[in-house]
């Protein structure tokens, strides 16, 4: 038994094409999507339309999570805030109406079961919480309380954009990070293949090139660089180097000043000067 999950899209076509072809190459016998479609990169409509005829099924993501509430009254805080979080609003505005719909009637989680290999619960982040990603260096105990209620013994999670397998106690973690928007360096697709093995679950994590040169024009055409400004401009630097500017200056966002945080020029100045590869703002996220 073969499966694919694919995880962390962002709306980048292109590295969902490649991972398509290299699919074909792979031959999985189900694939499976890990949440985050969307936002980020200009193809989010694109993106859900080429998904939409492929049938997976999927989980929703932190992206989908926000974006759906956008403009309802299921919004809350700090993501009323339209300044600090123009790219969500940019993306809510754009996208179709029956994308929206899709979003907010994906499940939390997938638990899966097959005849020849361990139960697998499917997750964009924790258990309840998918903002709260599984690094390789969260702490042991950190994972117990997060999975404390998981019966199943293999968990494939995504949303830290960082490939990862891990084993705590019972459990076998595994991430095959981001398809449209790496953080480890490699700004190649990323995406994860699982194939039994002697009734367990062997991972192969897969890297795709593809064309990052389409990048810039289509920020540029879609509007969405001239919307989003300096932040866009962090999106793209995102997806072109495969390094976390776009996570890394979020994190350090929640302990700026209101005041930083409508000024999203200034506060990338302010973030610029001071963090980047060796000195990020976070250590897990």
């Amino acid at each position: 038994m073969r499966l694919a999950i694919l995880a962390d899209i962002h709306g980048n076509l292109p590295a969902l094409e490649a991972v398509l072809a290299d699919l074909k190459q792979q031959s999985p016998d189900a694939i499976y999507f890990a949440g985050d479609q969307i936002n980020r990169c200009p193809w989010s409509n694109e993106v859900m339309d080429l998904l939409a005829t492929l049938g997976w099924p999927a989980i929703q993501g932190n992206h989908e999570l926000v974006v759906g509430a956008i403009n309802t009254p299921a919004n809350r805080p700090p993501f009323t805030n339209r300044a600090r979080f123009i790219d969500l609003w940019w993306t809510q505005e754009h996208l179709h109406p029956h994308h929206l719909e899709t979003i907010r009637t994906l499940p939390a989680e997938l638990q899966l079961s097959f005849a020849d290999g361990p139960p697998i619960r499917l997750l964009h982040g924790v258990p309840g919480d998918p903002f709260l990603g599984i690094l390789a260096e969260t702490t042991d105990e950190m994972i117990h309380k997060v999975l404390a209620d998981v019966a199943e013994s293999v968990i494939v999670c995504a949303h830290t954009h960082r490939p990862m397998e891990r084993r705590v106690a019972a459990w076998q973690i595994f991430n095959g990070g981001s398809v449209g928007s790496s953080y480890d360096g490699d700004p190649r697709a990323h995406y994860l293949l699982l194939d039994t093995v002697n009734e367990q679950w062997q991972p192969t994590f897969c890297r795709v090139d593809y064309d990052r040169s389409l990048l810039p024009s289509a920020f540029r055409a879609s509007g969405m660089l001239a919307a989003l400004g300096p932040l866009g401009q962090l999106h793209l630097r995102t997806v072109l180097d495969g390094e976390p500017w776009s996570s890394d200056f979020g994190f350090w966002m929640r302990t700026q000043p209101l005041a930083l945080q409508q000024d999203l020029a200034l506060a990338v100045t302010f973030y610029l000067e001071h963090h980047g590869p060796g000195r990020w703002a976070f250590v897990t996220e």
